[in-house]
């Protein structure tokens, strides 16, 4: 009886998820594929493809653009990524191989936002990507958590 005890008890314990790591496939600003496996940036969320933005009087994908930026992060690297939690996509805490954290760069780059709780270290790389007025922060938009409510058809 004692397996059963242990069973029990191996069964209780948390599961662990391996690291993944591999190439990368990008497939918004804030989600990404690593080893056939969708996961979502960590404590970001970017403007979805097809997402309106303006600069300058002129609209423009900022959806499109805040892929292609993450794209550009990983051009050519394999990432490490760490599943954070449950979820489809997973969240995961991703980084190159110096340890560049993809989260971190998408909101210092200004084509991803910090969600906003007050338990989020990247809210102060926003403050710096605000103040600089990097990415979105160069014009107008909805933030992305945001955005689906308030589209209309037609826009």
């Amino acid at each position: 009886m004692w397996w059963f005890a242990l069973l029990l008890l191996v069964i209780a314990l948390p599961a662990r998820a391996e690291p993944l790591s591999g190439p990368v496939r990008v497939i918004s600003g804030d989600r990404l594929e690593v080893a056939g496996r969708e996961l979502r940036l960590a404590g970001i969320d970017a403007p979805e493809p097809g997402q309106r933005c303006t600069r300058d009087g002129r609209e423009y994908d900022c959806g499109r653009i805040a892929a292609t930026a993450l794209m550009d992060l990983t051009a050519g690297v394999a990432v490490a990524c760490e599943i954070l939690g449950a979820g489809d996509p997973a969240p995961a805490r991703c980084r190159l191989p110096d340890g560049y954290d993809l989260s971190e760069g998408m909101v210092y780059t200004g084509w991803a936002l910090a969600f906003p709780r007050e338990d989020n270290p990247l809210l102060a790389q926003e403050a710096i990507a605000r103040e600089r007025r990097h990415g979105l922060w160069r014009g107008r938009f909805v933030v992305p958590w945001e955005w689906p409510a308030s589209a209309t058809p037609g826009d």
